[in-house]
């Protein structure tokens, strides 16, 4: 319940406003009823507020108080102010009385309500009437560092589009809780990190929020540092998309030749993600001959990422590879081309087919105009709950190459041992990609045969 200090009070509250520090320090004897019905002694009703929010929130106030006698049969009406910091005591007389409070921040709760019914009974000595106020901050601010070499700290600014601003340290992993924001759309940026660290936040090192009159907007920065002589280097990276998939080729220099995973999305060109579900990950490539065999790794990838053309027109494309010690590339950001579909790979020759009950085989042969192709990603598509669970009402995915096969030889996939039996498996879909990023994409559902 929220009310406004009524005018007809005003002069009241002035005097309650100091009473009750009188009645604070003098709290056994002290009268602070307003009026002829006023009594000195017990029982005396405490109003006590408990904050719990930051320290620049508990400092806010003061707030607004109304007690009054619930009945009428008593005139008991007064107003007073408080802080948090205040407890306050009031000399009554037996009765039950509404005890309101006024003034919370929007930003700010009170738990059980505003308004409480306290019933001071004869023959006590001190009844209560206690507000717990739980209150969000404007901003909560985070930065998570790990990797080789971390950096330390960070400089973070804010700026608001009404041009407020702020700027502040931030230690490498640490949690500022911010506070006296304006509402606004503001732009937190983070500041001095060190060349060999890379921000993989969905927005990289400047993101955006809103600050609402309520609280609660996070901003949060996970920074991966690395050691400078061993980290990945993006060579070359080409993708293109076309009627919901997508495909892209990727050269990676890496001396230690243990590239263990990639990071890719679509973005607006400004590092912020537009894929349903954000950034895509794909990883466990060590082993596999087209990175671990290679001083420069090659790597087919594709997705199918549910949006039209339409959407996908103007957009970029970024990725970031990592090894197995943890060290990142840097994130390379490109334009997002549509497939050149005269230049695309086709298919000579594509099935997919049961060995008997022992393997499932994918034989495959590719006509490509540019003579440029270079491998396929090959996705096998099982019964729900085969891979993983629960069981969400769609095929289940199975990439046994995660970084595709460079060339036309698919490998066959044994069953059983891990690998599901042959009645698992429904259908089998390939990506052709060439070095370009131009992809296509094949389904055979007709594993008889």
């Amino acid at each position: 319940m929220r009310f406004a200090l009524i005018p007809s009070f005003a002069r009241a509250a002035k005097r309650q406003a100091a009473w009750f520090v009188w009645c604070v320090l003098l709290a056994t004897v002290a009268s602070c009823t307003d009026g002829p019905t006023a009594v000195v002694g017990a029982p005396y009703l405490a109003v006590v507020v408990i904050v719990d929010a930051p320290d620049e929130v508990t400092s806010r106030g003061p707030y607004g108080f109304r007690v009054r006698e619930l009945s009428g049969t008593i005139r008991y009406d007064t107003v007073f102010q408080a802080t948090p910091r205040d407890t306050i005591i009031l000399s009554v007389q037996p009765a039950t009385y509404l005890v309101e409070m006024a003034g919370v921040p929007q930003s700010c709760g009170v738990r059980d309500g505003a308004a409480q019914l306290v019933a001071v009974l004869p023959k006590t000595n001190t009844s209560l009437a206690r507000f717990l106020i739980t209150c969000r901050n404007a901003l909560t601010l985070v930065a998570l560092t790990d990797g080789s070499q971390p950096d330390s700290a960070y400089v973070y600014t804010l700026s608001g589009a009404k041009g407020g601003t702020r700027a502040g340290a931030l230690a490498a992993n640490d949690t500022l809780l911010l506070d006296d924001l304006p509402p606004d759309d503001y732009v937190v940026s983070l500041r001095h990190v060190a060349p060999n660290c890379q921000v993989l936040s969905d927005g990289g090192d400047n993101l955006s929020v809103t600050i609402s009159a309520r609280g609660g907007a996070t901003a949060f920065f996970r920074v991966a540092c690395s050691e400078p002589a061993r980290r990945p280097r993006v060579a070359w990276f080409k993708g293109s998309y076309f009627e919901g998939m997508a495909g892209f080729v990727l050269r990676v220099v890496d001396i230690d030749r243990d590239v263990e995973r990639y990071g890719w999305d679509v973005t607006d060109c400004q590092r912020r993600t537009i894929l349903p579900g954000g950034v895509r990950r794909r990883g466990g490539f060590s082993g596999y001959a087209n990175v671990s065999e290679r001083d420069t790794a090659v790597i087919v990838g594709a997705f199918d990422i549910g949006l039209t053309d339409a959407q996908l027109a103007g957009r970029c494309m970024s990725v970031w590879v990592a090894d197995e010690r943890g060290n990142v590339s840097e994130i390379i950001e490109t334009p997002f081309p549509r497939r050149v579909t005269e230049r695309t790979p086709a298919p000579r020759t594509f099935n997919a087919a049961y060995l008997g009950t022992v393997a499932m085989r994918v034989t495959l042969d590719v006509i490509d105009p540019d003579e440029d192709y270079v491998g396929v990603l090959v996705v096998y598509n099982t019964r729900d709950g085969i891979v993983s669970l629960p069981a969400d009402g769609q095929p289940d995915r199975v990439i046994f190459y995660p970084a595709g096969i460079l060339g036309l030889a698919v490998p066959d996939i044994p069953f059983g041992i891990g690998y599901g039996q042959w009645s698992d498996y429904l259908s089998a879909t390939v990506y052709l990609v060439d070095n370009q990023g131009n992809v296509r994409r094949l389904d055979d559902g007709d594993l008889f045969r």
